[in-house]
C-alpha cells in the first residue's frame, strides 16, 4: 500500500494520525441511525424523513488517514463516483478533494418504488483537510480502484526524520 521504503526486509511503521481523527460518539450514533433507517426502509418500503432532509454526500466520505516516516496516506471510499469527476488539489499543508456523484438511473416516466439512503446521496462534495506536516506537492500520487481513492502525499524533506551518526570523541588526557 505504501510507496515508502521499498528495501527488502525493511520494516515500515504505519500509525494513524491522531490530530486528523474525526471519530466521535455522534458519528457512531449517526451510523447507527442510518442502519436503523435502512432496516425500517427495507421492511416497510418507506423512506425515512431524515433521509429526505439530509442529502449531502460530504458526511458519507470519511477517509482513513495514515502517516509513515515518509508520507501521509489517505484512503477514501467513493463508490458510484466517476474518477473523472474527482479533483485533488494540494498545497504544502492542505489537501482538498472535490467531486460529484450523479444518479445512476434517470427517467422522468419511471416510478420509484424504493430508495436506499445511498441513492439519495447525489450531488457535489468538497472536503478539505489541514495536514499536520508539510508535503511535497510535486510528488503526490492519486489512484482510483474499485470505488476507492488512494492518495499518497510524500512529506517534504525538511520534515522527514533524519538519522544522525554519533561520533566517538577521543578522550583528552590532562
Amino acid at each position: 500500500m505504501s510507496r515508502g521504503n521499498n528495501t527488502p526486509g525493511a520494516v515500515m511503521t504505519v500509525r494513524p494520525v491522531p490530530s486528523m481523527t474525526t471519530r466521535t460518539p455522534w458519528n457512531d450514533m449517526e451510523a447507527l441511525r442510518r442502519r436503523m433507517d435502512d432496516l425500517f426502509s427495507s421492511v416497510t418500503g418507506y423512506t425515512p424523513v431524515s433521509q429526505l432532509l439530509n442529502t449531502s454526500i460530504d458526511s458519507d466520505i470519511t477517509p482513513d488517514v495514515f502517516e509513515t516516516d515518509t508520507e501521509m496516506v489517505f484512503i477514501l471510499p467513493v463508490p458510484g463516483i466517476d474518477p473523472n469527476e474527482i479533483s485533488v488539489e494540494t498545497t504544502a499543508d492542505t489537501l482538498t478533494i472535490k467531486g460529484e456523484r450523479k444518479p445512476f438511473f434517470q427517467n422522468e416516466g419511471a416510478v420509484q418504488h424504493r430508495q436506499s439512503w445511498w441513492s439519495s446521496r447525489t450531488g457535489t462534495f468538497s472536503l478539505s483537510y489541514t495536514l499536520p506536516v508539510e508535503i511535497n506537492t510535486d510528488k503526490v500520487i492519486a489512484s482510483y480502484r474499485m470505488g476507492v481513492l488512494e492518495l499518497h502525499l510524500p512529506k517534504a524533506e525538511s520534515v522527514r526524520p533524519k538519522a544522525v551518526k554519533v561520533s566517538i570523541a577521543e578522550e583528552h588526557k590532562a
